[in-house]
C-alpha cells in the first residue's frame, strides 16, 4: 500500500503538525479563564460590602447573592418609605410652629411689642434688679456695667428665656470700698436710661 495514496493516513498526520492557530486559542483561553476569575473576585468583593452595609433584618439567613440583591431593593423601597413619612412629618411640624408664631404675633399683648421693663426691690444684703427686654434688646454685659458704676457689687445673676423675652434677675449690695450710697430709685433710673 501506497502511504501516499492513503487519505485517512496523511489526514492523521496532518494533525499532529502544530499549527500557530492553536497556540493563540490556547493563550485566547487562558486570557478569557483569567478575566473571569477576576471579574468574579470583584463581584464577590461587591456584594460583601452589599452584605455589610445592609440591616441585618434583610440578609438574616440569607446566602445567595440574589437574595441580598433583593434585600437591598427591599432596604431601599422601605427607606424611601421612611423618608417620605419624615418629610411629611417635618412640614406638619413646621406648618404647626409658624400658625404657632402666627397666632403669637397677631394676639394682643405680643411679648414683641413689650417695653423693656426695670424693677429694683431692697433684698436683706442690697437690691435685687430684674430687668425684661427682648431677645435682641438690652445685653447682660451692659446692664452689670451700669451696676458697677454705681458701685454695686453683683452677688447672683441669673438670666432665663421667658416668651421670647430675656429676664434677667441679679441681686447686687454696695461696695463697701466705695462711698457711694444709692437707693432703689436711683438704680432704676439709671438703668431705664439704657433702654
Amino acid at each position: 500500500m501506497d502511504p501516499c495514496n492513503n487519505p485517512k493516513k496523511t489526514r492523521h498526520q496532518i494533525s499532529h503538525i502544530p499549527h500557530v492557530g492553536d497556540e493563540t486559542k490556547k493563550e485566547k483561553k487562558l486570557l478569557h479563564r483569567n478575566i473571569e476569575r477576576q471579574r468574579r473576585q470583584e463581584m464577590a468583593i461587591l456584594f460583601a460590602s452589599l452584605r455589610s452595609h445592609l440591616p441585618l433584618k434583610y440578609i438574616k439567613g440569607k446566602r445567595a447573592m440574589s437574595d441580598h440583591v433583593n434585600g437591598a431593593v427591599a432596604f431601599i423601597k422601605d427607606t424611601q418609605t421612611r423618608i417620605q413619612e419624615l418629610s411629611a412629618r417635618r412640614d406638619e411640624l413646621k406648618r404647626e410652629i409658624s400658625d404657632h408664631t402666627s397666632q403669637t404675633r397677631s394676639g394682643s399683648g405680643s411679648s414683641r411689642s413689650e417695653p423693656a421693663s426695670v424693677m429694683v426691690q431692697p433684698c436683706v444684703s442690697g437690691f435685687e434688679v430684674v430687668v425684661s427686654s427682648s431677645a435682641s434688646g438690652l445685653p447682660l454685659s451692659r446692664v452689670l456695667e451700669v451696676l458697677h458704676e454705681q458701685g454695686l457689687e453683683v452677688i447672683s445673676s441669673l438670666t432665663a428665656r421667658v416668651n421670647e423675652r430675656l429676664m434677667y434677675t441679679i441681686q447686687v449690695e454696695i461696695n463697701r470700698r466705695a462711698a457711694v450710697k444709692e437707693d432703689g430709685l436711683n438704680i432704676m433710673e439709671k438703668l431705664k436710661q439704657l433702654l
